[in-house]
């Protein structure tokens, strides 16, 4: 049995995966029961629509944030399926800095083989120069190989990055 910071159950906490003002979307672990879940949401005042998706074992439910708050919302859930409320020095399922969690591994993962590289070459080089310069390799090589092609993946990919850079990197870059 995992247990949490405060030696409660964690595989009976309710989780909040995230919570935006008029929307909020929970997840019940494995074993919590659905039934009459979305009934009892949809008999709050303020709550809009619910749905329940039993695949991923989340639930969205829009409410009105004049009237309903998703505090309120997360304490019905959990009285109706006999789950504990989460700490709020818990950690969510989004990244503490508001990245998604996929943006934090691989802004993790990437900055980890970041240091390395700098580190080995004592900070003269990083990861964006190495890309760079690969990627202007890469072009000279295309251009000096023949005509000029459509857009290929290499271009789709340096597009890809720039996007994940430009909303998803750390706080400090933007």
């Amino acid at each position: 049995m995992r247990r949490n910071g405060n030696g409660v159950d964690a595989s009976r906490v309710l989780g909040i995966v995230h919570d935006i003002p008029g929307r909020l979307r929970l997840r019940l672990p494995p074993g919590a029961g659905s039934a009459g879940l979305t009934d009892v949401i949809d008999q709050l005042p303020g709550a809009q629509s619910t749905l329940w998706s039993p695949r991923t074992r989340s639930l969205l439910i829009h409410y009105d944030p004049g009237v309903l708050n998703a505090a309120d919302i997360a304490r019905a859930v959990a009285e109706h399926v006999d789950l504990t409320m989460p700490d709020d020095d818990e950690p969510r399922d989004q990244a503490t800095d508001g990245r998604s969690p996929v943006a934090a591994a691989l802004s993790s993962t990437f900055g980890n083989i970041n240091a390395r590289i700098a580190g080995r070459t004592r900070g003269r080089v990083d990861l964006p120069l190495l890309l760079s310069v690969g990627l202007m390799f890469w072009a000279a090589r295309q251009l000096l190989r023949g005509p000029v092609t459509a857009l290929s993946w290499t271009s789709a990919l340096w597009y890809a990055h720039g996007l994940f850079r430009d909303y998803h990197g750390s706080p400090r870059e933007q």
